[in-house]
Order: structure tokens, then C-alpha cells, then sequence
């Protein structure tokens, strides 16, 4: 790992970044010359254990790197997002860690696949939409329910959901990843059939970390879940800078400067603090999941579901920045060659992911009135 720390990740990486964005856009993936970079300088080292040379962040710190580097580019962010599993360390056994080692970049899905014991491992079938950084990855970690015949295993929480981690090459991958926003992310579908996995790279969602301290003591669903989030309020605060940007250097038919007209200003105060409040809500939540982890107690559902629904929160609050940013911007966001106009289709794109649905909203009330959260995960 370099020297660099975590504070200077971001602006470190940032000659890079917007050197390869439009490569990136262009062929629909990360360039190597950018991966090797972002490698080498740590960036998919956040969740890493210490002693195999990670970050090892808190919650909330990855969350707020991730937003940094969103307000540079949003598809090399969200793919740093997707490729950082080395979390894995801490719930996988050493002897599978050795299988995959510690510098491996794990792409990973949450949409579930079909997996059957046989022997002393098992085989897993399925197809996996919008995997992103598929092709930069040389592991994919992929859900899984397990299977007795045609039917799924059952639990006393509910189905027997499993991850398995599976080399690249034992997948295939299709290039189904043709759109017009986050092209660069490389989304593209993974198939597995009948793949054999060893049970040392399987384990339950449940799973509890054999390293016990406070960065793995965080439920595994939100070490997974809110970095979208944090990527997506970047590319919303990325907008915002961006009309800010043209308005500076841009007169109206009047001839007069757009930063001294009213409604312009309204929209960018509004903007502003729209990302600001879901920026701190969703750093708020994370820092009690934190602050709990760090006591050694185990979080309630009620903190958990208050992190999903700042996660929607923050989804609902950058498509409304996004969608008035871009009115702001005029006709210069309709040109291929606006930032503006590549920001916000890359944001609203990526505010599409299930992770970011309003439907968690239920969720979050459900354990704010102390309801039981029906769902699997919380």
C-alpha cells in the first residue's frame, strides 16, 4: 500500500481520475493504467485489515472517502464501492483467504443464485445483473440460497442465504452493459453454471467475524449496502459545483451575470443544503453503527433501519439536485461534451440501484415504531 493517507486519498487520485473518466465513459470500464492507480495508491484497501496492509476505516470514513471521490467522478467511485471487499478477511476463513489472497479486487451482487451442497463443498448456478467492475475484478463474491432439491433451505430467520466467492474465470460474463449513464462502471451480467466452490469460500450472511474489532463488528449488510449512497450525494455535490462553475463565467439575455440572478441563486442554496442535510444524515447513522461497534454491543434494528432510510434519503434528495441542477445549467448540459450533462445522467442512473429504493423507507418506520423489520436483512 502507499503512504498516502486516507484524507489525501481522493484529491491524490484526482490527476488520474479525470485524466481516464472519458476513456472510461468510451469503452465502458475502468482503463488499467487508472485500476493499477487506484490499486497501488489503496483505494480498494479501505475495508482491508490492518495487518494485511488496509485502511481498515470505520463505517462512516469509507462512506465519506467514497463521497469525495464521487464529486471527482461518479463510475470510478462507484466501482472503488463495488470492489471493496476486503472486509472478506475478516468473515471468510484464513484457509479460503489464502485461495484468494490479499490483493485480490472482489466484485460483488446481491441478486440471489442457486447453490446445492455436493461433497464437502457445493455448486453454484445463476445469473447476476449489473455487476459493477466486473471486469476489473479477479473475484466475484456472489448471494446465493441454498437448496434441498427444488426447494430453498429454510432457517428460523427465513431462507439459508449464503455468499460464495468465486474466481473471475469460473464466470461468465456478457456484455450486457449497453447505456447511457455510469457507462464506465463496466455493470455488466455474470453467469455461473454449476460452478464447484469450496466450502471455505462460503459462508451465511449471518456470519459472525472471526476478527473482532469494531470495523467487522458492523452489521455485513451495511459494510455492502450505504456506499452507492455516499458515491451518489458526491455526483449530486459535483452538480452543484458545476452550475456554480458556469454561472460565474455565463450572462443571461440580459446581458447580466447568471450569479446575480434570484432564481439561480434560490436553486443553488436549496441544492446545497439538500446535499449537505443527507449528506450528515447518512454520516450520522453510520457513526452510531460505529460508535456501537466500537462499545462492543450488538446495533438494534431501530439503528439499522435508520441507516436504510438515510440511504433513501440520500437517493430521493440527489434526484431532486440533480433534476434542478441541470435546469439550472440552460442548454449547456444538453451538449456530449458538458461535465454537467454527464454528471447528472451518471446520477440519475445510478440512483436506479435497488440499494437507494424509497421502498426502504418502510423498512426504517417499521423499526422506528419498533415493529419487527420484515425482511430478511436489515
Amino acid at each position: 500500500m502507499s503512504d498516502l493517507t486516507v484524507d489525501d486519498l481522493p484529491e491524490a487520485l484526482r490527476p488520474a481520475i479525470e485524466k481516464y473518466r472519458d476513456e472510461a465513459a468510451e469503452t465502458r470500464r475502468i482503463p488499467a493504467e487508472l485500476l493499477d492507480q487506484l490499486r497501488s495508491a489503496g483505494a480498494f484497501r479501505l475495508t482491508t485489515p490492518r495487518e494485511l496492509g488496509g485502511f481498515e476505516l470505520p463505517l462512516a470514513s469509507v462512506l465519506d472517502v467514497l463521497d469525495r471521490l464521487g464529486r471527482i467522478d461518479g463510475p470510478v467511485a462507484w466501482v472503488v464501492w463495488n470492489l471493496n471487499w476486503g472486509f472478506s478477511a475478516a468473515i471468510l476463513p484464513e484457509s479460503g483467504m489464502r485461495r484468494i489472497g490479499p490483493d485480490a479486487l472482489i466484485a460483488n451482487s446481491g441478486q440471489p443464485g442457486r447453490l446445492v451442497a455436493d461433497g464437502p463443498g457445493y455448486r453454484l448456478s445463476g445469473r447476476w445483473k449489473i455487476v459493477s467492475g466486473i471486469e476489473s475484478a479477479d473475484w466475484v463474491a456472489l448471494l446465493s440460497i441454498v437448496f434441498d432439491g427444488d426447494q430453498p433451505r429454510m432457517t428460523p430467520a427465513g431462507p439459508d442465504v449464503r455468499i460464495c466467492w468465486v474466481p473471475r474465470a469460473d464466470v461468465t460474463v456478457l456484455d450486457t452493459w449497453q447505456v447511457t449513464g455510469m457507462r464506465g462502471t463496466n455493470s455488466n451480467t455474470v453467469v455461473a453454471e454449476d460452478v464447484p466452490v469450496p466450502a471455505d469460500l462460503v459462508v451465511p450472511f449471518t456470519v459472525t467475524p472471526h476478527i473482532d474489532r469494531p470495523a467487522y463488528r458492523v452489521p455485513l449488510i451495511h459494510l455492502v449496502f450505504p456506499g452507492c449512497a455516499a458515491v451518489l450525494l458526491g455526483m449530486a455535490q459535483a452538480a452543484v459545483d458545476e452550475v456554480a462553475a458556469l454561472a460565474a463565467g455565463k450572462v443571461g439575455m440580459d446581458g447580466a451575470p447568471l450569479t446575480g440572478q434570484p432564481r439561480l441563486q434560490a436553486a443553488v442554496g436549496r441544492a446545497t443544503a439538500q446535499v449537505g442535510a443527507a449528506r450528515l444524515l447518512l454520516l450520522d447513522a453510520a457513526r452510531e453503527l460505529d460508535r456501537t461497534a466500537t462499545a462492543g454491543r450488538e446495533a438494534t434494528d431501530a439503528q439499522r433501519g435508520l441507516l436504510r432510510g438515510a440511504i433513501s434519503f440520500a437517493a430521493e434528495s440527489s434526484r431532486e439536485v440533480l433534476r434542478t441542477m441541470y435546469e439550472a445549467g440552460s442548454s449547456d448540459p444538453l451538449y456530449e461534451s458538458s461535465r454537467l450533462g454527464r454528471i447528472v445522467r451518471d446520477g440519475q442512473a445510478a440512483a436506479q440501484h435497488a440499494n437507494l429504493s424509497a421502498a426502504h423507507y418502510e423498512l426504517a418506520g417499521r423499526t422506528r415504531l419498533g415493529l419487527p423489520p420484515n425482511a430478511l436483512f436489515v
